[in-house]
């Protein structure tokens, strides 16, 4: 029985929230994952004493590439040799210094070498200055740089599962759209499917796979070919998110150093003179604002497709409802003021209903004013009309406004009926300003007797646990 648009609609609402929480979970554990190795890595592994060697693979141009592939196996026998031929030295060590008969092992390595460069030089090439080029001797990136590496390999890839789910989900819903004539099946290949609906999902699928095989530029042209998604409307910065990819792919191919590739990809760098050959690497900073480049691009991304794809209000509302829960959560509290600004105002626009909205701009207001002062959103806040609004929008103006003394007693009445949560006025950055002056007052905050006994209770829980992690971390550390 064929699916109505309805049931069409439910089955891909749980492919898409399935294929967006594990995008948000992973960019969520990498963030995680890379705060924990920062704050806890002993100093032994932040540094590092050894060497390291790094031989580009051959390069695309004018120069002979059998010949570069010459040099290039020459230098690693050398260096695996060497490696190995030290390794087996170690064992005849003396108060830390090397045998005769490994220093005359290695000059042995070194004479074949070079006989080696010598072949494959020509007089065109010159094989042994191309080794010292193509060389990059120096103290080896910490072990902290190779995880978070590491890491952003393995976001800018969970954003191209994202990719592929939602590519996925369009043709799912949109079946139509595989009906081309371009495409062409065999009558063997006919034969292998049971059913036509067998045969579609095999051509939707080849249809994604064709797309993942290109690279950023071809799906955001396909986003604006297929649904009039503009690249610009759904990056936080456009040229940012194409160096975090372009970067993840000279690390992966290239040893993380510059290539032709990444400087013809990003003409800009070539402008500033940046050299092939020139190592990138990642460093915490880079790592968590490549993070929010990929987060907005994935999250904006995936709420305009479903806006277009999906019609019934109630599909809209929940994945509207998913997308602002895990904004405030990650951007908000997390205090990610430029990717919660940008995700907010785009997500003014996208939502429905008028209450989704304002918590929006009650978002994009938090995030702009602990960004840029509260001068950058006092003009917009107090021009804010809250006459015929709830009493959580009146005290959400006020605390954006920095109107204490005027707010307090409102906050106060609000957790005396219930109306405001101890957990959002403890941790919530929309209550930072009034939490700090009430403390300067001598208030213990806007809640009942009770309330503030159990919040306090709570509290010292929450403190002790963290005494006690402290305790065991310090003692760790001792122990190493």
């Amino acid at each position: 029985m064929a699916k109505t648009g309805t049931s069409r609609e439910m089955e891909a609402l749980q492919i898409f929230r399935m294929t967006l929480h594990r995008f948000q979970d992973a960019m969520d554990a990498i963030e995680d994952l890379s705060s924990f190795a920062e704050e806890h890595a002993p100093e032994n592994i932040k540094k590092s004493d050894t060497f390291q060697i790094t031989i580009p693979a051959p390069t695309a141009g004018d120069l002979p590439t059998d010949r570069i592939e010459a040099a290039n196996t020459a230098l690693i026998n050398f260096f695996e040799r060497a490696a190995k031929t030290m390794r087996e030295g170690s064992a005849e060590e003396l108060e830390g210094e090397r045998t005769d008969n490994v220093k005359a092992s290695l000059r042995e390595l070194a004479t074949t070498m070079f006989d080696e460069l010598d072949s494959a030089s020509t007089e065109e090439f010159d094989a042994g200055k191309y080794a010292v080029d193509m060389m990059y001797m120096g103290r080896n990136r910490s072990r902290l740089e190779v995880l978070r590496s590491s890491l952003l390999t393995t976001a800018v890839g969970d954003f191209e599962v994202l990719f592929s789910g939602i590519v996925g989900m369009y043709f799912f819903l949109r079946p139509e759209a595989l009906m081309s004539k371009e495409a062409q099946f065999s009558w063997q290949e006919i034969q292998e499917f049971e059913s036509l609906a067998d045969l579609r999902e095999f051509h939707a699928q080849r249809q994604v796979d064709q797309l993942m095989w290109k690279g950023l530029d071809d799906w955001m042209d396909w986003l604006e070919k297929r649904l009039k998604i503009s690249f610009e409307d759904i990056a936080l910065d456009p040229d940012a998110v194409k160096e975090v990819f372009q970067r993840r792919h000279v690390i992966v191919h290239n040893g993380g150093r510059v290539s032709r590739q990444y400087l013809t990809k990003l003409p800009q760098y070539s402008a500033k003179k940046v050299e092939v050959g020139t190592a990138l690497t990642v460093s915490a900073e880079y790592l968590s604002t490549a993070l929010d480049e990929l987060y907005s691009l994935g999250v904006l991304m995936a709420g305009s497709v479903a806006n277009r794809l999906f019609r019934r209000p109630d599909i809209r509302s929940v994945i509207h409802g998913h997308l602002r829960s895990d904004l405030e959560a990650r951007c908000i509290k997390g205090e990610r003021w430029k990717a919660a600004a940008r995700v907010s105002a785009s997500y003014v626009d996208m939502f429905d209903t008028e209450a989704a909205k304002t918590a929006m701009k009650i978002n994009y207001w938090v995030a702009k004013k602990n960004r840029d002062g509260v001068d950058a959103v006092r003009k917009e806040v107090a021009a804010w009309d809250v006459s015929s609004l709830r009493d959580e929008f009146r005290l959400a103006r006020m605390l954006l406004l920095d109107q204490f003394e005027d707010a307090f007693p409102l906050a106060s009445s609000l957790g005396e009926r219930g109306d405001l949560e101890a957990n959002e006025y403890l941790h919530g950055p929309l209550y930072e300003g009034l939490r700090g002056w009430a403390e300067s007052q001598g208030l213990k905050g806007p809640f009942s007797e009770k309330e503030q006994a159990r919040i306090a209770e709570i509290a010292e829980i929450v403190e002790e646990g963290v005494r006690k992690d402290r305790n065991i971390h310090e003692q760790g550390e001792l122990d190493d």
